[in-house]
This record gives C-alpha cells, structure tokens and sequence, in this order.
C-alpha cells in the first residue's frame, strides 16, 4: 500500500479551503498541500472568511500564542484546527507535544481529537471546538 500523502493524513478531501498559519517554517511541507485549497495573498476579505481546515505551525508555545487567535477566527464552527509542532525527537528543541497543545486547546474551548505524524520531525494534532 502507498504512503498516504499529508492531505490524506489530514482529511483535506472534502474541505473547500485551508488556512495555514506560519508556514514559512516549513515551506516544503506547506508545498505539498492542495494549493488550490489555501487562499492566495492576504486580503483581507480573505483573512475574515472561515475555512474548513486551519493549519498552524508552532515551534514553541510562544508561537502558538501568537498565532492563535487569528487561527481560531478563521476556523469555521464544523471545521478542524491542525497544530503542526516539532517531535522531541527532532533537531530543534521545542516546549510543545501532543499533551501541553491538548491541555492548552482546552482552556480555549477547543479539544483534541487526533494525532498523525507529518514527516520525520513534524507532528500535528487535530482539534475542534467544543460544542
């Protein structure tokens, strides 16, 4: 059997738009992603309006704070929040794991439902909001 691909990984075959949120730390990821999903440019019609997936990557719990609200805004209410953060196990050390993303997405209404590995040193895990 094939590898599934990261939209495979991340449901992407009946969503209609992606955000994605600090990707500039991981371009050739952000790459493989259906681009005809992720808005073009930043207008800002486009910055306002919900999408079915929202993608963030953090590489510390401070990016994660920054991103956040942005994320949340843009994440539609039936729609999945993806935080894509860095394994222990990678090169670069990071404050964040699948436990400390879920603990802080619960303060903000938000809870986890899964978790994939997106290559050898990115995982993600998927939230929703509480309803």
């Amino acid at each position: 059997m094939a590898d599934k691909t990261i939209a495979d990984k991340m449901y992407l075959k009946t969503a209609k738009s992606l955000a994605v949120f600090n990707g500039a730390v991981h371009p050739g990821m952000v790459a493989q992603l259906p681009q005809e999903l992720i808005a073009e440019g930043e207008a800002e019609a486009e910055a306002k309006a919900e999408a079915d997936v929202v993608l963030v990557f953090a590489i510390s719990q401070k990016e994660l704070d920054q991103w956040w609200p942005a994320a949340l805004q843009r994440l539609g209410d039936k729609g999945s929040l993806w935080v894509a953060f860095m394994k222990h196990s990678a090169p670069k050390a990071t404050d964040l794991n699948r436990d400390s993303i879920y603990a802080f997405a619960k303060e903000q209404g938000v809870t986890g439902v899964a978790l994939i590995s997106m290559d050898a040193d990115w995982s993600a895990v998927r939230l929703k909001r509480l309803q």
